[in-house]
């Protein structure tokens, strides 16, 4: 009697794991493009179409499940060896449909006439297209919810908020809104382009107790005006290694024609960012925030 009692608790705890895995399913999501999509198991083949979404799959420990990501797909390492399927703006329609998907993560950037294609077909498509922070982490978990690792997804999320939570706090206790240091975010150098609002840039400026001079710009990536900019004579001046084919550097930004005249660069206040850390809406934007907070207000952020 011992002995079957022994077998049967053997079994049990062999069946249960795979019995609440299937119960967590059919799941019922609503995506940034307002379309509550239901999910009937969970997905074992998922394309990627932006080098954000990739991240975050691979993050939750679902990267065996992935079996297309578009061409800038470059994080972690793993991810370029995966079956690309075209770039972010011009993904291979008929190549993801060979691959026989049962999910699909579309960014905002994705063709609109892709995604209907592709739900034409019975394949499910979820569309990321987060425009702050927050929304950030909210696609995360909604990403988790849909491919069955909820848990995985509550641990990524809470660390975020906390860290988002922990940042906020401190500006708002020791900063006024007056105070706030004037940054410049720099895309391109010539000609100077820079990050207007309604970006994650703006955003992360905003939570680590700045203020964007090209706020009120217009457009997302307006073109910026250096007379304008010597005017406006910011506090922290960032940009990003992409720049240029990764040629700006600090000493590149400091001998810059008139740059010599800005209080950034006097007070050699100037941050060379990866711009994967501020670009991507995956976890890693919560290391671009403290990077940023840290050059912004090195007094509080060290």
């Amino acid at each position: 009697m011992k002995n079957k009692l022994i077998l049967i608790v053997i079994i049990c705890s062999l069946v249960i794991p795979t019995v609440v895995q299937a119960s967590d399913y059919p799941v019922e999501v609503t995506d940034d493009l307002d379309k509550e999509i239901t999910i009937q198991q969970q997905p074992t083949r998922i394309i990627s179409l932006a080098p954000s979404h990739t991240e975050t799959l691979f993050a939750l420990g679902v990267d065996n499940n992935l079996i297309g990501v578009t061409q800038q797909a470059n994080y972690p390492a793993e991810a370029e060896e995966i079956e690309k399927v075209g770039s972010i703006k011009e993904p291979n329609l008929e190549k993801m449909i060979a691959l026989q998907p049962d999910l699909v993560l579309a960014a905002g950037i994705t063709p609109k006439g892709v995604v209907r294609k592709l739900r034409n077909l019975d394949i499910k498509v979820i569309g990321l297209n987060s425009q702050s922070i927050e929304g950030i982490i909210d696609d995360i978990a909604l990403i988790a919810k849909a491919t069955g690792v909820d848990k995985k997804g509550r641990a990524i999320t809470t660390q975020m908020r906390n860290k988002l939570y922990q940042i906020k706090k401190i500006v708002k206790e020791n900063v006024e809104s007056n105070e706030r240091p004037k940054v410049f975010y720099e895309i391109w150098n010539d000609p100077l382009y820079t990050a207007g609002s309604n970006t994650f840039i703006n955003d992360l400026i905003a939570l680590a107790g700045g203020v964007n001079i090209a706020g009120d710009a217009k457009g997302k990536w307006p073109q910026y005006n250096l007379e304008t900019l010597l005017a406006e004579n910011p506090d922290v001046y960032i940009t990003s290694n992409h720049n240029q084919d990764k040629k700006t550097t600090k000493s590149s930004i400091k001998n810059r024609d008139k740059f010599q005249e800005i209080t950034a660069i006097k007070q050699r206040r100037i941050l060379v960012l990866n711009s994967d850390l501020v670009n991507r809406a995956s976890p890693r934007i919560i290391i671009g925030l403290e990077k940023i907070a840290e050059v912004i207000h090195p007094d509080l952020f060290k």
